[in-house]
């Protein structure tokens, strides 16, 4: 019978999510190998060095509900900074919201988050009930409306879509309620978000220090037809008693022999793509850091809108004050992207002397409509530890680090149980 540091554990995806499920097996002295196909960990954290200015093209934000990963952050040196003043529209964020009619702000976050905690514990305890999967499936506009929370809709629109969480005449709300909960919520009306001063990109590489993680090493096959799984790169095939997957659904099915259950999870997951721009501007926004546009975070029609911008330093080598700016990109090529942009800068009064560097993430995993009225949410929970395979990432919680790394411990606890028993079963 083998005991838990015995086993071995191959991750796939050097992202927040196999970084942190690495983590966790060697806290319990459990082997882990973590395959990346590409040359440098962090996932969509990137971080890049522009004479003094750290420019994040990626992973921006702590937020409330970042407590371990803060924790992390203090013990590898990297420190934190308040986000400065954002606005919304002109406003702050909180005069914003608290525009919308209806009861009191305070009496609309209460009934959100009553009814959020209530149809995520339906979900967890319920996922097949078919009036859970029905609610479910309701796009998260179609939600709030039926509980009359104005307000919280126009919170959504700065919390929510121009973040890069999809639209919400589009996202369900079983998925928007998975990491949408009280601290979330305060965190982005109250803007009580941090950023690492060192860079998202320099905390993930102290962090995986004492981590086996290999670079550039693609996993180009999964064998799982033996008793054990057997792992396979241009290199090399090693024999692990599990694999944890923390890539998209569709890229893992490329690689192994998908199941119908692992396909159909697959099939269920519309991938959307967000672009973030860093620009250089004279005359774009100034004493405040972040600005968000309403007009283009609540009309799913104006896809390439400039969603919002956050100031990130100055240059006169690149052409004036920093900026990065988003755009949902579904469908549209750089240069479509580029002509939206100058087109956007001209509607909002204001020019762009340059574009420095932009940069296109496959983001945000919605989950289809028809999938969610369909029992995706009981599927997400039979998939794991199907074939010897568990899986993490942002296909299974959210594309908030705090949710990647929460799922992440769930899977590994849930896991070495499952492991254990296994071997208590063939002793």
């Amino acid at each position: 019978m083998a005991t838990e540091n015995e086993y071995s554990i191959a991750i796939i995806g050097a992202g927040p999510a196999g970084l942190s499920a690495a983590h966790f097996l060697q806290e319990r002295g459990i082997r882990a190998v973590v395959y990346e196909a590409e040359g440098r960990i962090g996932g969509k954290s990137f971080s890049i060095l522009n004479g003094d200015n750290l420019n994040e093209m990626g992973t921006c934000y702590t937020t409330r509900s970042h407590t371990m990963i803060k924790g992390w952050m203090k013990a590898n040196d990297i420190t934190l900074k308040r986000l400065g003043e954002a606005r919304f529209d002109g406003q702050s964020v909180f005069d914003y919201v608290k525009q919308g009619p209806g009861a009191p702000l305070p009496l609309q976050v209460t009934r959100f988050i009553r009814k959020a905690g209530a149809l995520r514990k339906a979900i967890r305890v319920r996922p097949d009930d078919p009036k859970v999967m029905h609610e479910a499936s309701l796009s998260t506009i179609e939600w709030v409306r039926a509980l009359n929370i104005p307000k919280i809709e126009l919170a959504m629109h700065r919390i929510q879509t121009t973040q890069g969480y999809g639209y919400v005449d589009e996202a369900t709300i079983g998925q928007t309620v998975q990491w949408c909960d009280l601290q979330y919520l305060l965190s982005g009306v109250l803007n009580d978000l941090h950023m690492p001063e060192q860079g998202w990109t320099t905390f993930w590489k102290r962090f995986s220090k004492p981590l086996d993680v290999r670079l550039d090493t693609p996993v180009i096959g999964i064998d799982r037809s033996g008793p054990k799984p057997v792992i396979h790169t241009r290199d090399s095939e090693e024999m692990f008693d599990a694999i944890v997957s923390t890539i998209p659904m569709q890229l893992f099915t490329a690689i192994a022999d998908p199941s119908a259950l692992e396909r159909r999870v697959a099939d269920s997951i519309d991938w959307k793509n967000y672009t973030t721009t860093l620009i250089a501007s004279n005359d774009w926004f100034t004493g405040h850091q972040v600005i968000g546009y309403s007009r283009a975070s609540k009309d799913s029609s104006l896809r390439g809108a400039i969603l919002g911008g956050r100031a990130e330093g100055e240059s006169s080598d690149l052409g004036g004050r920093l900026y990065v700016t988003g755009q949902f990109s579904d469908g549209l090529n750089s240069g479509e992207l580029r002509e939206i942009l100058f087109a956007e800068a001209a509607l909002h009064g204001f020019t762009i002397n340059n574009v420095v560097l932009q940069k296109t993430w496959q983001y945000f995993p919605q989950y289809k409509a028809e999938a969610v009225a369909s029992g995706l949410f009981g599927d997400l929970r039979r998939v794991q530890g199907h074939n010897n395979t568990w899986f993490s990432g942002s296909t299974f919680s959210h594309e908030l680090v705090s949710s990647v790394v929460s799922r992440s411990e769930t899977v590994v606890h849930d896991m070495l149980i499952a492991l254990k028993q296994e071997s208590l079963a063939g002793a």
